[in-house]
């Protein structure tokens, strides 16, 4: 049970890329963030440096702070994202998929024989993908199966901030990745792709809105984790808690107080339940809707607020 951030985070104004770097870093570690990431606006095209300037700052920064090491994630655009943003007509929109997988597997090949332990694809233009696009279905597992061909390593594939339920679980899950990131704060749909990810891969839930600068809910943050971990028998060592997509609009403070709650809501999930219920404020909820008990009235049964 970790938590992390899968996308920019803001960026005050005035400071050069490093101060940049280290201010996201210092904020991930400070609130207890259990996987780092650069929180870099775009992926930077040279991935191993990019990797390699993070991993040797958070080295820094955790003797200053007196912290144990955390691991830090690779961040690469997606080979679909890359060829969207190219532009190319359907014809040759196979052509540059293929093109940038096979970049993208070099570059993941390239930071795990450096000694990363993690990578996260960012391909949010998978959302993008018509249910009934049947060409597009399959050229997109084309370029994610050539994405991590020969890829010995945790890769994650994020899709954040969309719904990719046009693409579907025969795209999502066909090329043998990790773990996924799905945005859960849109609606059912990122729900319903988490539910379908076969039992052995990870899910890093985006459960923190970053659309709103208000904290997140820490017994709904809880409940997320904790009914992840159930589904397909995951358990809670495959469950990540993450804000929904990029926090980058939001201020430092109100993206200080996402990261803390995050690393808060994994730190109670991954209590035994006693010691979890005893942890959340039961009295802001109704009894129904703590995590462990349903969200809906059984059948049969009277709703306690009905007849009042």
């Amino acid at each position: 049970m970790f938590a992390t951030i899968v996308g920019p985070y803001p960026r005050s104004a005035g400071l050069d890329d490093e101060a940049a770097l280290c201010l996201a870093l210092t904020d991930q570690l400070e609130a207890h963030m259990g996987i780092l990431a650069d929180g870099a606006a775009t992926p930077d095209a040279d991935v191993l440096s990019a990797w390699r300037r993070t991993d040797a700052m958070a080295r820094e920064l955790v003797v200053g702070l007196g912290l144990e090491p955390r691991p830090v994630k690779a961040r690469l655009t997606g080979p679909w994202t890359t060829a969207t943003r190219a532009g190319p007509g359907r014809r040759d929109r196979r052509r540059a998929t293929m093109a940038a997988a096979r970049v993208a597997n070099e570059q993941l090949r390239a930071v795990f024989a450096a000694g990363a332990s993690m990578a996260q694809v960012e391909d949010d233009a998978l959302a993008t993908i018509a249910a009934d696009d049947r060409p597009a279905h399959a050229q997109a597992i084309d370029g994610l199966m050539a994405l991590m061909d020969g890829v010995v390593g945790h890769v994650t594939l994020s899709i954040s901030g969309a719904d990719p339920s046009g693409a579907g679980p025969a795209v999502l899950y066909a090329a043998p990745f990790s773990s996924h990131v799905f945005d859960v704060c849109l609606g059912p749909d990122g729900w319903r792709m988490a539910r379908q990810a076969p039992s052995e891969r990870g899910l890093i839930l985006g459960v923190a809105d970053c659309r709103r600068p208000a904290p997140d809910y820490l017994p709904i943050l809880v409940w997320a984790a904790r009914y992840g971990a159930s589904m397909g028998s995951r358990g809670l060592e495959r469950i990540g808690l993450a804000p929904s997509a990029g926090i980058e609009r939001l201020s430092v403070e109100a993206a200080q107080g996402k990261l803390q709650r995050l690393a808060k809501a994994a730190e109670v999930a991954g209590l035994p339940t006693a010691a979890m219920r005893d942890a959340l404020p039961k009295e802001a909820l109704p009894r129904g809707t703590l995590p462990g008990r349903t969200l809906v009235p059984r059948r049969g049964r009277r709703d306690p607020g009905q007849g009042r």
